[in-house]
């Protein structure tokens, strides 16, 4: 009798985790977020965020409150079926709620995972230097999935637009802007102290060097401010748009030296001109 009733227990677990296989299945998730930490250490770790907006649009947020925070919008939902793999891959659905260390430990790492399916069924999970097994291994795969955003790699993020201005209370008015086309990108030069406003077409292989080029020095969706009372400073504005519909604006001042962001966005302009002159 009691080999029957643990047989029979047996094969209720077993029948429990396909069930819970098979709705995993055809459950598609609509909401993900992962957040891991240091106590002690700012801006340490990683956070992910995506979410759907209610046009459709696949909202992303990644290492939100850090200084290197990304934001931007995907027209389509692929990443949450590629999230979803991660899900499966490391068993995600069998993580315990809470996972605490067998004595107290302080200043340590905490981490929260939680994650909605269109089922309005949704895990949460989470802990203080405690884990799953496969933890490492799950966190790993997260970081190495994101990458390709974080480092605008492999086409995922590309510059389509970019317009860059300067100017200053002496006369100083120049505007500068690259937009892709099918073949071709088109460049609009306008220097009002000079009285130039022409246009011309160059490869397109110029917005991934731009691309590169504002990469290299930081350029994120900010406001850059460095409060001079000076009325003769130069200010300077940069609008981007990306393929996937991200866009942002901000602004920069210098008074006698400009910054690297600026000497960076200027020298590559004035190569674009110098190139066509």
């Amino acid at each position: 009798m009691l080999i029957v009733t643990l047989l029979a227990f047996a094969v209720s677990c077993v029948s429990q985790d396909n069930n819970t296989d098979n709705k995993m299945n055809k459950e598609r998730l609509v909401y993900f977020s992962y957040d891991h930490h240091n106590s002690m250490v700012m801006f340490s770790g990683e956070k992910y965020n995506v979410s759907i907006m209610k046009d459709g649009r696949v909202h992303v947020v990644i290492d939100e409150g850090f200084p290197e925070e990304m934001e931007f919008y995907l027209n389509d939902s692929t990443i949450f079926d590629e999230l979803l793999e991660i899900v499966k891959t490391y068993k995600m659905d069998k993580y315990k709620s809470d996972y605490k260390p067998d004595m107290d430990i302080f200043d340590g790492d905490s981490w929260s995972l939680y994650y909605k399916y269109d089922t309005k069924r949704s895990v949460s999970s989470g802990g203080y230097m405690a884990w799953p097994k496969n933890y490492h291994e799950m966190r790993r795969a997260l970081s190495d999935y994101f990458k390709k955003w974080r480092e605008y790699q492999d086409g995922v993020l590309e510059m389509d637009y970019f317009k860059f201005t300067i100017k200053d209370n002496k006369g100083r008015d120049e505007e500068y802007t690259i937009e892709r086309g099918e073949t071709e990108a088109t460049v609009i030069l306008s220097n009002k102290e000079q009285g130039i406003d022409t246009s011309f077409k160059v490869s397109n292989d110029y917005l991934t060097e731009l691309q590169k080029t504002a990469n290299s020095v930081r350029l994120k969706s900010s406001l850059y401010d460095y409060h001079t009372n000076d009325e003769n400073a130069t200010r300077c504005t940069f609008s981007v748009r990306y393929n996937t519909g991200e866009t942002f604006e901000a602004y920069t001042c210098y008074t006698q030296y400009q910054g690297q962001k600026e000497s960076a966005l200027y020298d590559f302009f004035l190569q674009i001109v110098n190139g066509y002159r």
